[in-house]
């Protein structure tokens, strides 16, 4: 059979989720003895890199140039489904072109834009409103990336839950380990990290729910004056368009006593983030909403312990007793979470344990083979 994959975003240059989820996937069904069986064509706009291009002889890619820069998956892809469409197609990024074949497949990571649509920009609700719509009313087989998203979207769209399968998200193991001394050093000095900090690590925009961790970084910072909070991220996607939620926590820091010990990284190296993560008094995702939460497994796997919001996804991938929850409209909470774990060296060593332990149940190995395993089943 063959098997069309949009791997454009796979291939972007900037890779935040989304993308990232894409080329894992991709690269790991690479590797999966049964994928030898089908013909893999990899549909994309610009030439592959960043190692899509190689691989086994059944994977293919199929270049289709479209000068404009908007409407390619609508236009381009489309014409490409009229000509030659796959036996099936999937689409890891939640927008099926205009025209795709019946047996379509495609991922929708979160639905937060409909539960929270004011965390989001007009134009970004009603591209995702119209996009998921389209995607249940041509009853194309939906992946989710947990079960809370797999309910979200059944509630929120009538999709039927019968069409609807859950493929965790995964981790790279050879990557995400606790990192040595010298490696930790050497990256906190790149960034001007001077004492122990706690860490934030993605896209910043409204829904991460920002300002809550540094008010109650502002609520710490006194009784622990040589810690600092590291924010690493953009305020912009890999289409270039701004994320909500910039004036709100600059804001915030503006107004925080202790806004120089609060520093904005801007998108980091993929290379330094292990380190990063590694060498973190403490992670905190404080997100009202995540389809899935993928940093705070990442910072487990590096032995740094989380404190993450008990909202959403959250407590079903991190799993109660692996981290430190709290109600993630309240910086009162968050603060005391961090109070206790910077205060008990036998809260932070079960903390460590029990991520290290749960982090291991994630691989991006398991999502590619039930991943090809829905995809060969249609």
């Amino acid at each position: 059979m063959r098997i069309g994959i949009e791997a454009s975003r796979a291939n972007r240059p900037v890779k935040t989720g989304v993308e990232w989820y894409a080329w894992h996937v991709i690269q790991g069904m690479k590797e999966l003895p049964e994928a030898a069986r089908h013909e893999f064509w990899l549909y994309t706009n610009d030439p592959l890199k960043n190692g899509l291009a190689t691989g086994p002889s059944n994977w293919k890619e199929r270049r289709l140039p479209w000068p404009p820069k908007y409407l390619w998956t609508q236009a381009r892809l489309s014409w490409e489904m009229v000509r030659r469409a796959p036996g099936v197609l999937f689409v890891p990024a939640h927008v099926l072109p205009a025209v795709s074949p019946k047996k379509s497949v495609v991922t929708i990571h979160d639905v937060g834009f409909k539960r929270f649509p004011e965390v989001y920009k007009k134009i970004q609700v009603a591209y995702h409103e119209i996009t998921t719509r389209d995607i249940v009313r041509r009853r194309a087989r939906i992946i989710t990336v947990s079960e809370f998203c797999k309910r979200e979207i059944v509630e929120l769209y009538g999709a039927d839950p019968e069409k609807i399968f859950v493929t965790p998200l995964g981790l790279d193991h050879e990557r995400f380990v606790p990192q040595v001394a010298s490696r930790k050093s050497q990256v906190a000095e790149k960034y001007g990290i001077k004492g122990p900090y706690l860490l934030f690590v993605g896209r910043i925009d409204k829904k991460k729910n920002l300002p809550v961790l540094v008010k109650a970084f502002d609520m710490i910072a006194d009784e622990y004056p040589e810690i600092e909070l590291v924010l690493a991220g953009t305020f912009s996607g890999p289409s270039g368009l701004a994320t909500t939620g910039a004036e709100d926590l600059k804001r915030v820091i503006r107004h925080s006593k202790f806004a120089a010990r609060i520093k904005l990284l801007g998108y980091l190296d993929e290379a330094d983030k292990p380190a990063l993560l590694s060498a973190a008094a403490a992670y905190v995702q404080p997100s009202i909403y995540e389809g899935f939460g993928l940093p705070p497994l990442e910072a487990m796997a590096c032995g740094t312990p989380a404190i993450c919001a008990n909202a959403a996804s959250l407590p079903e991938v991190i799993g109660k007793g692996n981290a430190l929850f709290f109600a993630p409209k309240h910086p009162d909470e968050l603060a005391e979470a961090i109070r206790n774990l910077l205060a008990s060296d036998e809260l932070r060593r079960e903390l460590v344990e029990k991520g290290l332990a749960r982090a291991k149940e994630y691989d991006w190995r398991r999502t590619a083979a039930e991943t090809l395993r829905m995809l060969e089943s249609w």
